[in-house]
């Protein structure tokens, strides 16, 4: 079980990486060098963010992405719902059909509820939360904040 997947994984750095830059448009051949990420790949990830608002796109020349919305505002339960759908543990742990036990099964009663604390800590980690206050932490290929 993967809680995050690869998109909506590199849809968080990607959004990270434009938050650090408070506000600049943030051209996709950037987002790809500094993520280290193709860029066909990288643009289907940020067309699917900005259909959903997250980020707003301009086109042509100095065009690029910022985002839709103030940082504190997106938070990581909503990117992951962008590219998984619901977030969801209550699958069956043995991978089996759903049994006759769904109601009263002790463990799915333990998942649940830890399923409710795991989502409303997504909830509560903000793009604007992992960067810390002046939201400009050192990229993964900077050194102490310096290029």
């Amino acid at each position: 079980m993967k809680l995050i997947n690869r998109d909506a994984d590199y849809g968080l750095k990607a959004l990270l990486a434009i938050a650090r830059r408070a506000g600049d448009i943030t051209p996709v051949s950037a987002l790809a060098e500094e993520l280290g990420l193709p860029r066909p790949y990288l643009r289907k990830i940020m067309q699917t963010l900005a259909g959903s608002g997250v980020v707003r796109s301009s086109k042509g020349r100095g065009g690029g992405f910022v985002l839709g919305r103030p940082a504190r505002t997106i938070t990581v339960a909503e990117v992951v719902r962008i590219f998984q759908g619901e977030i969801s543990l209550h699958d069956c742990l043995f991978k089996k059909p759903i049994c006759p036990d769904v109601g009263t099964c002790p463990l799915r009663v333990e998942i649940g509820r830890l399923e409710r604390r795991l989502v409303g800590d997504l909830e509560a980690l903000s793009i604007a939360s992992i960067l810390g206050p002046g939201g400009r932490r050192p990229t993964a290929r900077t050194k102490g904040g310096q290029r």
